[in-house]
């Protein structure tokens, strides 16, 4: 009778063991796949900062690209503006100077 209690302790300290080591090894577990999710996550926030990274790069050139061909336009315009401008300030100039020149000049 005490060889089966001694038993039955026995078997119950053995099986208090593996619960024990399958606890252990369950918190292994856990633990390298919080790990293992930690870097997944860290990768693939490097990924997404460097794919932002390029699509702002990319926007920036073509931004760039299009502001050039505007700028260029309106180079174009203040050209033929200024253009304009100089032939009517002459004219300007003609007339101010004939008003001046009639007025007094007949004094």
């Amino acid at each position: 009778m005490k060889e089966i209690l001694n038993d039955i302790k026995d078997a119950e300290n053995r099986a208090r063991a593996m619960v024990e080591e399958a606890e252990r090894e369950a918190k292994l577990i856990l633990a390298e796949a919080n790990r293992e999710a930690e870097e997944l996550i860290s990768k693939a926030r490097k990924k997404g900062e460097e794919t932002s990274k390029n699509i702002i790069e990319a926007a920036k050139k073509e931004a760039q690209k299009e502001a050039l061909v505007l700028r260029e336009q309106y180079e174009d315009k203040i050209k033929k503006l200024r253009g304009k401008a100089e032939g009517r300030i002459q004219k300007a100039v003609d007339l101010i100077l004939e008003r001046i020149v009639t007025s007094y000049g007949n004094c």
